[in-house]
């Protein structure tokens, strides 16, 4: 299942998120990982994606409350020109979101692809603000960062059923 929904975050959350990823890259004291520890079926020849784990406490109480049903593991990825993920299924997350946080022309790349139920691909641009919310294993991918791009910045989360008693 895939939703795409537009403005996604209220416009003050959205603010200060998008000034925080800008703050943390360009940080001299932040740590930063990076997809070099991801399982090789998942980067291929990819570039480096840089990721950094939320850890303000209003943006993460925020997001919660938007996703009660899930425990989520929120980050910031930095997608850097001729980054991708070739396609995938999440495996062992119920759930996963993107939420677009720079703004991207058409020829940028960085498309969210998904197979749909009919053996079909669609292709989602990246847009400020926009969030893609998939679940039930669907099959998808992320296209390259193009040449010349600047740095694709997204908040990814990964999502677990919560256990109910």
């Amino acid at each position: 299942m895939i939703t795409v929904t537009d403005d996604f975050l209220e416009p003050d959350l959205f603010f200060n998120v998008n000034v925080l990823s800008k703050q943390i890259y360009t940080s001299s004291d932040c740590e930063l990982k990076s997809n070099a520890s991801w399982n090789n079926n998942v980067v291929l020849t990819s570039n480096t994606v840089l990721i950094h784990e939320i850890q303000d406490t209003d943006i993460l109480k925020s997001l919660q409350q938007q996703f009660e049903e899930y425990i989520i593991t929120p980050s910031f990825f930095y997608w850097t020109q001729m980054s991708y993920i070739p396609w995938h299924d999440d495996g062992g997350h119920h759930a996963a979101m993107t939420i677009y946080l720079s703004d991207h022309e058409e020829n940028d790349g960085g498309y969210f692809m998904y197979e749909k139920s009919d053996g079909t691909i669609e292709a989602i641009q990246p847009k400020s603000n926009r969030a893609i919310f998939q679940s039930n294993g669907v099959r998808h991918s992320v296209t390259s960062v193009s040449l010349g791009a600047p740095i694709r910045r997204t908040i990814q989360i990964f999502m677990k059923k919560r256990l109910t008693n």
